[in-house]
């Protein structure tokens, strides 16, 4: 009995903290507001203030802002809302990565306020997971987050009912638009219905691969943070020849020990053998990448998560949908080929109105690559001395001084 209360009162407590909150004015259904604080979500950020209201509207969209803004809140409520009142439609959610989408679904769980609107993933590689049957969605299920290939079979195999679609999210657009995903994209167009809402969420977008998302949108209206709104990641370069590197890395990660931190590699060998290293050195460090079985990547991304291991090591499949608020600082093992990388990377700090920090590691043959970031990026990073390890760090063996092979990409 006294739980039972206590859950009540709780559950009170919730509702009128959300509808005292800055959402209310947003207008959203009342339903939706009394499950904001299970999402974490108590004042709305600045690209939600716009988003919201313009998707509550009927608006097709494109918004396009950095990472850790809150774009994931500002579709998936207009979303929710949509299916609250419209109750025979259904929606999608396309996104390029499994993290991505296993991100989005534990959030739109949160938010769902009746089990038929709680998310059904869909993403390759499920094979390997025994939890969770991911090859037929319930019949019931009124929002789907898939990738694209997955989708694109579901589709065509009628096992995912297109014809009821009415909203429709392309979550990390730009990428969804490149050529790794051209053909299925094109494939989920040709079946979706013409009347429907359609957003694209991105922090980055050429002007090919957005000409390319607008066959999705219709006269769709574009949301972006207002201008001169201040950075809340500090960023530098550190020029350091290659087989230094794994040293300045600990270095840099022992310098902040209170600091979570996700250290991006090239290469998945690169991963395996940094991530080896540092936990010679008495460092708590779990390693992600493309060639992990599927439990394997969800057990890196909850150990991180959840603060058992303060390191991450991965390749550029963390530079997405990986959405975890404490990270205090991101470190490059390298710049990375493309500059719109270098921005998903460093985004996954400075989150949720926290100040982050990046550190990029260049040597002397990588200095082309930075000078590249930098001006297509506009930006002009600081240049700091490397940080040498104390004489006296602790470790469990010697470090193993092999340079990273070059090897397979993520």
């Amino acid at each position: 009995m006294p739980s039972s209360t206590a859950a009540s009162s709780q559950t009170s407590t919730d509702q009128k903290s959300a509808e005292n909150g800055s959402f209310s004015s947003l207008k959203l259904n009342a339903t939706l507001l009394a499950r904001l604080g299970k999402a974490g979500l108590k004042e709305p950020t600045p690209i939600q203030k716009t988003a919201i209201p313009a998707l509550l509207a009927g608006h097709d969209a494109e918004i396009l802002a950095p990472t850790g803004t809150g774009k994931t809140a500002c579709y998936l409520l207009p979303l929710f809302d949509h299916l609250l009142r419209k109750k025979k439609n259904t929606a999608l959610i396309i996104v390029p990565t499994r993290e991505l989408a296993r991100q989005v679904t534990e959030m739109g769980t949160l938010l769902a306020a009746r089990p038929e609107l709680e998310p059904f993933a869909v993403y390759g590689g499920t094979q390997d997971d025994p939890d969770r049957d991911y090859d037929v969605p319930p019949e019931t299920a009124r929002l789907i987050v898939a990738t694209p290939g997955r989708l694109l079979d579901m589709l065509r195999t009628e096992r995912v009912e297109s014809a009821s679609c009415r909203f429709l999210v392309l979550d990390e657009g730009d990428r969804l638009m490149t050529a790794e995903f051209r053909d299925e994209m094109q494939g989920i167009l040709a079946l979706l219905p013409r009347d429907r809402q359609s957003v694209l969420v991105s922090a980055t977008g050429s002007a090919e691969t957005m000409a390319a998302a607008r066959q999705f949108l219709h006269r769709p209206v574009r949301i972006e943070p207002e201008k001169g709104e201040k950075p809340s990641i500090r960023q530098a370069v550190l020029f350091v020849d290659k087989a230094s590197k794994p040293t300045a890395t600990e270095a840099l990660l022992r310098r902040h020990p209170d600091r979570s931190a996700i250290v991006f590699a090239s290469t998945r060998d690169e991963v395996d053998l940094l991530t080896k290293q540092l936990r010679k050195r008495g460092l708590k460090v779990v390693g992600l990448h493309g060639g992990l079985t599927q439990p394997a990547r969800n057990a890196a991304i909850d150990a991180f998560s959840s603060g058992k291991a303060t390191v991450l090591v991965a390749t550029d499949i963390a530079a997405r949908g990986l959405d975890v608020e404490q990270v205090g600082q991101v470190i490059n093992m390298s710049p990375p080929e493309q500059p719109d990388t270098y921005l998903h990377r460093i985004g996954r700090t400075g989150r949720a109105g926290r100040m982050g920090w990046a550190a990029t590691l260049c040597s002397a043959e990588e200095r082309k690559t930075m000078r590249k970031v930098e001006s297509t990026l506009g930006l002009k990073l600081v240049a700091l001395p490397v940080p040498t390890l104390a004489q006296d760090t602790p470790a469990r063996d010697n470090p193993e001084r092999d340079t990273p092979a070059r090897s397979r990409k993520h």
